[in-house]
């Protein structure tokens, strides 16, 4: 069977086209529409979004670094089997990361950084019928998730966090409501208050219950694509 991809849009200017080709592939994986066992070729692909073999090469280095697929012997790419216990262990592992981050950030984020952050935040609750909002949204997602592995002053710890952040932004943009991004962008302002105030404990509990929450929206999302 052939699969037709369509590469995702950009969401900003800054974005890699790897990583429009990762969350193109992310997508088609996460929803079914590449089976796993799938044969993925370099060229086929390449061709058909349009783009060089450069970006799909790299996007497959890091697919492959995620589990979502398989670097063969013959170098041939096979689509990994993924299921609802891999997104659970995912967000399992970014809730010990970002909860000891958002723990350590509450000392050390400097005041620059959580003003513009708080800035965006604002920005984004008084402009919700933009018609970008979503992509603005993960921007500001990413942004936020970074400056806090960033702020805990832990260059391990922030590199263990950065190895997630491909998948972390592609779930952002597979099967969210603008009402669940809505209350996610509350969240982000309980840990921004916790931060604020230098709580390191509610910051680690905000942090771990914001992750959760996701964690069963995901798990339950990706059950129901399956069974369909």
């Amino acid at each position: 069977m052939v699969v037709t991809l369509t590469l995702q849009a950009e969401s900003s200017e800054g974005k890699r086209l790897s990583d429009s080709v990762y969350e193109t592939m992310l997508s088609a994986i996460i929803s079914g529409k590449l089976k796993p066992g799938t044969i993925v070729s370099e060229v086929a692909l390449s061709r058909q979004l349009n783009v060089s073999r450069t970006p799909v090469h790299d996007a497959l280095r890091q697919l492959a670094k995620d589990g979502l697929v398989q670097q063969r012997a013959n170098h041939r790419a096979v689509v990994a089997e993924f299921t609802a216990a891999d997104i659970y262990d995912l967000y399992q592992m970014r809730k010990l990361l970002e909860g000891e981050a958002a723990r350590l950030a509450a000392k050390g984020m400097d005041r620059a950084t959580l003003a513009r952050l708080r800035e965006t935040a604002n920005s984004l609750a008084e402009d919700r019928d933009n018609p970008k909002w979503g992509a603005l949204w993960a921007d500001f997602d990413e942004d936020f998730h970074n400056a806090i592995a960033e702020s805990s002053g832990s260059p391990r710890l922030c590199q263990d966090i950065a190895r997630y952040h491909l998948l972390h932004r592609g779930f952002n943009k597979l099967g969210t409501t603008p009402e669940g991004l809505e209350h996610a962008l509350e969240e982000h302002v309980r840990i921004l208050d916790a931060i604020e105030k230098r709580d390191p404990k509610e910051a680690q509990r905000a942090m771990v219950d914001h992750l959760q929450e996701w964690q069963a929206y995901f798990v339950r999302h990706f059950r129901k694509k399956s069974s369909e």
